[in-house]
């Protein structure tokens, strides 16, 4: 089993810097995913990475969102032959001291999804707390299930084989609706899913690339999408379902 961390990354250059030292105490080979953020930005992670040579920078010209990065950054992981990647945000929300449980934890799960579970503290937007909310309740329905503990935090480790499975069978949307819509899917392509609990922290700078309007339309049509879906597959759901209760 060989890991490595993926971080994409979209002009988030000075929390990165911040974050970068405990990311490199990690001890593992890294591939940041630049999405398009402009040769000003890039030049800036390019100097922030030259200390490090196992961190690697992989470019996209124009911004293709975060759920393209992180394909990017799985299929750059699989060619340079690595069996599990972590993935973390860029801007330091995530709390890095909980990445050794999240290894762990996929050392004794090789073949599971494993994602953290998000709590807050006040600095938390209380629109943030009650958007997962709405999330948790639509994957829920579309998976027939509570499996999913939370459908939006992008801290989380995939085991190659498993995720290249989702890509190769599904769609998957390359922005901000990436991160539920990859669970969902593995759910219905029978992945077990694990979730760790993890503190989330929004720092004061952070500089948020979350459209209110534009972002809430497309996660609006991810649900639409994923119940019609879930709708498409609901005798074989119903099947897993009751299985799972008769413990078979």
């Amino acid at each position: 089993m060989k890991y490595c961390i993926i971080v994409p990354h979209y002009k988030h250059e000075v929390l990165f810097e911040k974050f970068l030292p405990a990311l490199a105490s990690l001890n593992l080979p890294c591939i940041v995913v630049d999405d398009g953020s402009g040769e000003e930005s890039v030049a800036k992670v390019e100097a922030l990475l030259s200390p490090y040579p196992d961190f690697h920078l992989v470019r996209h010209q124009t911004n293709r969102g975060k759920g393209a990065s992180v394909i990017t950054g799985c299929y750059h992981a699989s060619a340079m032959g690595f069996s599990h990647v972590l993935q973390l945000d860029a801007d330091g929300q995530h709390n890095i001291d909980d990445a050794q449980k999240l290894l762990d934890y996929s050392r004794s799960h090789p073949d599971s999804f494993i994602s953290g579970q998000p709590y807050f503290d006040e600095t938390a937007p209380f629109a943030r707390k009650y958007g997962r909310k709405i999330t948790d309740f639509w994957v829920a329905l579309e998976t027939l299930s509570l499996q999913i503990k939370d459908g939006l935090c992008g801290f989380r480790v995939y085991p190659i084989k498993q995720i290249e499975r989702v890509f190769d069978n599904y769609y998957l949307g390359p922005r901000m609706d990436f991160d539920p819509e990859l669970l969902v899917k593995a759910v219905w392509a029978g992945i077990d899913l694990h979730f760790i609990p993890t503190k989330v922290i929004y720092h004061e700078n952070t500089v948020s690339h979350f459209h209110y309007l534009k972002d809430n339309l497309m996660l609006i049509r991810l649900h639409v999408r994923l119940m019609f879906g879930m709708l498409i597959r609901l005798p074989k759901l119903l099947v897993t379902r009751v299985r799972a209760l008769l413990g078979k």
